[in-house]
């Protein structure tokens, strides 16, 4: 079954699930004071489209078995439209530091500030999104920190079938 075809009853059928209660009075708050480059929303929704929706209304990037889910800040869940597109992540499942995604070879890995709610004003708490370029990482928000060193080259993810998944050149 494709994660598009998922509605809200399977979903809530188990009230211990994940994002049960993810989308709270506050987010039509927060998303009134979300500073996350506009630019960056509008490439990831050019490059890894959703289903549904805009990555600017999501609130929420979880991993369910082997599929990304993403909640939005209506209360409603997608996923991406081409769902191979997700390739691994860092961290666990439910709340994951870190997603990796990928097209046409490129690598794009958007990373999550959990801890320090206040600090991040992103819906979903996106505290940067990176593109790979060669040997070296292009951050989309923070234009301070533009070019990053080729550190993550061998970092290692969790594939989205729990084997690792070594990024290299």
């Amino acid at each position: 079954m494709e994660l598009s075809t998922i509605n809200s009853t399977q979903v809530n059928l188990n009230n211990n699930f994940i994002g049960a209660d993810l989308v709270d009075v506050n987010v039509a708050l927060k998303a009134t004071k979300d500073t996350t480059a506009p630019c960056a929303k509008a490439f990831l929704d050019a490059k890894f489209p959703l289903a549904n929706g805009s990555h600017k209304d999501a609130c929420s990037y979880v991993v369910y078995y082997q599929q990304l889910l993403i909640f939005m800040a209506d209360g409603t869940q997608t996923g991406l439209r081409t769902p191979k597109q997700f390739v691994a992540l860092n961290g666990h499942k439910s709340e994951p530091t870190a997603i990796l995604l990928k097209d046409n070879g490129t690598h794009v890995e958007l990373t999550f500030e959990r801890n320090k709610q206040n600090d991040c004003q992103d819906l979903a708490n996106i505290k940067d999104i990176q593109l790979e370029g060669h040997e070296y990482w292009i951050s989309l928000i923070d234009i301070e920190r533009s070019v990053i060193a080729s550190s993550m080259q061998d970092q290692v993810f969790t594939a989205k079938d729990g084997s690792d998944y070594l990024l290299k050149d």
